[in-house]
């Protein structure tokens, strides 16, 4: 049975510019419920989904912010957890029901997930990637006084950047792979992971995020999985993201490889990048396509196929 790793991008929860409320984001999950059932109810696969967790993050950011006065921070790999959890469980939900409405008598589960990193990434040394609010520059300087952190301006304001190190290894590989061969549905790697570190043998949560396609594509790795989906915003990986004549419907691991420096990092760059590594590890598929047109996607009437 083919093992397929479906990576959702995060319009899969909140579109862009909608109002991060709790009923905006299920009302997301449960439209991608629809096409996921669909796949697993037309397909006899093992599937493992993962997910982004960029604004749910942020959100937690912001009510550390304005709750600081009565309760404690919490450190930002805690936060990932949580929205692991607060993701998964409205993923799970939606597509157990799905699949119970279409008769389709398959489980589905979470695994809260944890990343090794190395504690010596380069990337520890120069954060890149924003998260939080957004600050004015008197906002920024009374921030910096209660703790040092990195920023970059985006737009006049500033942003905190935390450090995106590689993902090394799963820490729960053999429970997804369990939950798998017991014919389940995993939801798993949501947000990149919680990213860890090893010290003398002592595993620790470190500051960081953790790129959710590359966490992705090291997921389907450890499981020998057969096909790397990720499904995102574009309907196509696109040569100059401004010119639509210039998208790429099918091209070889190794050719795309020769151009990966000339993509957006932080957008489609490590999705790219992802599906690359995926394949030269040994998968036979990666895809990147749109998120609604999951069907198409596999029937090779829309996205990005990427072999060997």
């Amino acid at each position: 049975m083919e093992v397929v790793v479906l990576a959702l991008g995060g319009n899969a929860i909140l579109k862009r510019g909608e109002e991060a409320s709790f009923s905006n984001q299920y009302k997301n999950v449960k439209e991608s419920a629809k096409s996921i059932a669909s796949l697993i109810s037309r397909r006899k696969i093992k599937l493992v989904i993962t997910h982004g967790n960029g604004p749910q993050v942020g959100e937690e950011l912001l009510r550390n912010e304005y709750a600081g006065a009565s309760v404690s921070p919490l450190p930002l790999h805690i936060l990932t957890a949580e929205t692991q959890a607060f993701v998964g469980s409205m993923l799970e939900s939606a597509i157990a029901n799905e699949l119970k409405r279409k008769r389709v008598k398959i489980g589905v589960g979470v695994i809260l997930t944890h990343v090794l990193v190395d504690a010596k990434d380069a990337a520890f040394s120069r954060p890149s990637k924003p998260v939080g609010p957004f600050y004015s520059k008197d906002e920024l300087d009374g921030k910096l006084k209660e703790g040092k952190f990195d920023y970059v301006e985006q737009g006049g304001s500033y942003r905190r950047v935390v450090a995106s190190p590689k993902p090394l290894e799963i820490m729960e590989i053999d429970a997804i792979r369990r939950l798998l061969d017991d014919g389940r549905v995993v939801i798993a790697g949501g947000g990149g992971g919680i990213p860890v570190a090893k010290s003398k043998n002592i595993i620790e949560g470190v500051s960081a995020v953790i790129d959710k396609d590359l966490t992705s594509q090291v997921i389907a790795d450890e499981l020998g999985a057969d096909k790397l989906i990720i499904l995102t915003d574009a309907e196509y990986v696109y040569r100059d993201y401004y010119d639509k004549d210039s998208k790429i419907i099918k091209i070889k691991a190794g050719e795309l490889s020769k151009s990966l420096d000339s993509f957006q990092s932080g957008s489609i760059k490590p999705k790219v990048e992802a599906c690359i590594k995926f394949i030269e590890n040994g998968g036979k598929e990666a895809y990147i396509g749109n998120l609604f047109k999951l069907d198409d996607i596999l029937e090779r009437k829309s996205g990005t196929l990427i072999v060997p």
